[in-house]
């Protein structure tokens, strides 16, 4: 029969359970009892001052006296332990001023797993063996380290903390995998990394071994959908994470093709009607061409802003309503603009309109149009306020 032990996993969430039981802490995770048995787990057995676990339990609340809070919390933690699933026993022990947790119970914790395996890695010279400890820590690190307490001061440093040991170990074992020429293994480590922290390097590791792989399909295939993902989330990216994105997206190629492959590769597959939806960035480099060409005088556009309004006439905040009212905007993109017209989603509440080919006397009849058709898609409701941005400067 195997023996019991206490497992507790903190990456990507929080579980904690001894065999088959569960410890549930109650209705109340976020509790300040829990949150001491989550610190105590990320070292279990090893020694932690209880001046250092009062600071991260207490600091930034208005508490008199953090050792007689730290002291109840104590208390309450080891009532928990005696009526939870563990075997009768103690657990907290307090030292000197050192608190521990031990019970003579064999615990095993995703944080400390992933910490020891990073300090091995520190440690070790061997390339190869170095190697192998980055994919056993990563597979210990399954998400944020716990993102339901995202908001715990002592969470954000500890997370800051293992994020950093993650990238640092990742770098490497890509880098060592590639000198190996391993790209399957690249592709497949890396999609997870990119799961966890989208556009931040780890798809362009992914395309390049997609791309070594001679998979353009699947490469552009990525491409595409992180792009849709994008355009479906409101496209929030740092300046950081925007350059990310472009670098994958100059790194999708095709193999040599002939001529009535590459034909065919460039034709829209569906057209359908109104204006062109595309990403924002498609978007981007769109405008940057017409800004190039009417200088040459041959072509006119104008660019909007559509902002969409709340029951108030107030710029819309909801997220959820934005989304509903985003589809119905989009709809009256399709309804009332050209074929040749283009519009991507900005933000969660914004989209952008490059009108080509507009003659002057009829801009101003464009915001009118597409609100009035969007309040009939909302029943009255609400609206949207139509801005231009760039008149094309040509007129």
């Amino acid at each position: 029969m195997t023996e019991k032990k206490l497992s507790v996993k903190m990456f990507g969430g929080f579980t904690a359970s001894y065999g088959d039981e569960v410890l549930t802490f109650g209705r109340q995770r976020d509790s300040k009892f829990g949150q001491l048995f989550q610190i105590l787990m990320t070292r279990p057995g090893q020694g932690f001052s209880k001046s250092d676990v009062a600071e991260s339990l207490y600091k930034w609340e208005e508490v008199e006296d953090t050792n007689a809070s730290l002291n109840n919390t104590i208390f309450r933690l080891r009532k928990y332990l005696e009526a939870s699933p563990l075997p009768a026993g103690d657990y907290l022990f307090l030292r000197m001023g050192v608190l521990y947790f031990d019970g003579g119970i064999e615990v095993e914790s995703d944080a400390w797993n992933f910490e020891k395996a990073a300090r091995e890695f520190e440690k070790e010279q061997d390339k190869r063996k170095k190697a192998e400890l980055c994919e056993k820590a990563c597979e210990f690190y399954q998400g944020e380290f716990l993102p339901q307490l995202s908001n715990e001061q002592w969470v954000i440093e500890k997370s800051r903390y293992y994020q950093k040991l993650y990238f640092s170990m990742m770098k490497y074992l890509f880098g060592y995998l590639k000198g190996e020429g391993d790209y399957r293994s690249i592709e497949r480590l890396a999609a997870g990394a990119s799961e966890i922290y989208p556009y931040e390097g780890w798809e362009n590791w992914r395309i390049d071994s997609l791309i070594a792989l001679n998979q353009h399909q699947e490469a552009e295939a990525l491409y595409q959908k992180a792009a849709a993902h994008l355009q479906e989330s409101g496209g929030f990216l740092s300046k950081k994470q925007q350059d990310q994105f472009q670098k994958i997206g100059r790194k999708i190629l095709r193999p040599e093709g002939s001529e009535e492959a590459i034909s065919d590769y460039l034709l829209e597959t569906v057209q359908g009607p109104g204006a062109y939806g595309c990403t924002l960035p498609g978007f981007s480099d769109c405008y940057h061409m017409l800004k190039r060409v009417i200088k040459r005088g041959t072509v006119h556009f104008s660019l909007f802003l559509c902002t969409i309004l709340d029951g108030n006439g107030h710029a819309a905040e909801n997220r959820e309503y934005c989304e509903k009212q985003g589809k119905k905007l989009r709809a009256s993109f399709q309804a009332h603009l050209r074929l040749g017209d283009i519009y991507t989603k900005y933000s969660e509440n914004q989209y952008l309109l490059l009108c080509v080919g507009m003659k002057k006397e009829h801009i101003a009849e464009i915001g009118a149009r597409i609100d009035l058709d969007f309040r009939k898609r909302c029943g009255g409701r609400g609206g949207v306020s139509c801005r231009l941005l760039d008149d094309g400067g040509n007129w």
